[in-house]
């Protein structure tokens, strides 16, 4: 993973995330179709729990951020940072969650692939959403506030996505098991697509104090 250690990278970040920022983050596009349709052909195994995760860490931006735009000037002081802290905690405990539930689904086997695909779509989305706040958090701090105070939710935020991305790639790349040699080759796209977002989402920390 590919950190920035100054802050002109930093500078840098903010300016290519900026559109995120004032643009909400969509509703991920399953390219099998809907999330309806994806349940009905194979099931959802995976896709079902990504879905109720991104719910979850969506609503809690959302929160985050209307907590934000509360403030006086949109600036985060002291009261607000520990709620976004608490905001923050649960969405790691979504992602804790979602991840132990994948490993339990792949690892009892018939894999499908338009579940996979779609599941691994929302895992990018989560991804995403999470290295937007950061960044919104980071921009939005005041002069009484540290970045610092957020050091320790942002470790473990930043840990549990690592661990969740490790698991998506190493489905996608068939260290798994249970797909087929041309499902995994249908899966090159994502295997990029997760990198990308991990290495934005690394950036994102570094905004936060976290290296």
């Amino acid at each position: 993973m590919h950190f920035f250690s100054s802050l002109v990278s930093f500078a840098a970040l903010t300016a290519c995330i900026t559109p995120v920022l004032s643009v909400p983050v969509a509703s991920p596009i399953i390219e099998e179709g809907s999330l309806d349709l994806v349940v009905k052909r194979c099931g959802g195994d995976l896709t079902c729990p990504a879905q109720n995760c991104y719910d979850g860490v969506k609503a809690k931006c959302d929160d985050i951020t209307a907590k934000i735009t509360a403030t006086v000037d949109a600036k985060i002081d002291a009261k607000v940072a520990a709620d976004i802290i608490v905001d923050l905690k649960a969405i790691v405990d979504l992602i804790v969650a979602l991840t132990a539930t994948l490993k339990v689904k792949i690892t009892a086997g018939a894999l499908v692939l338009a579940d996979v695909k779609a599941c691994v779509t929302l895992v990018i989305a989560i991804v995403k959403l999470c290295a937007a706040i950061l960044v919104k958090i980071a921009a939005c701090l005041s002069v009484t506030v540290s970045a610092t105070v957020f050091a320790a939710v942002v470790v473990q935020l930043k840990a549990c996505i690592q661990v969740l991305i490790d698991l998506c790639l190493s489905l996608c790349l068939g260290k798994l098991g249970g797909l087929l040699l041309l499902d995994i080759a249908a899966l090159v796209g994502l295997v990029a697509e997760l990198t990308a977002c991990l290495n934005v989402f690394l950036q994102a920390c570094i905004g936060l104090g976290v290296h």
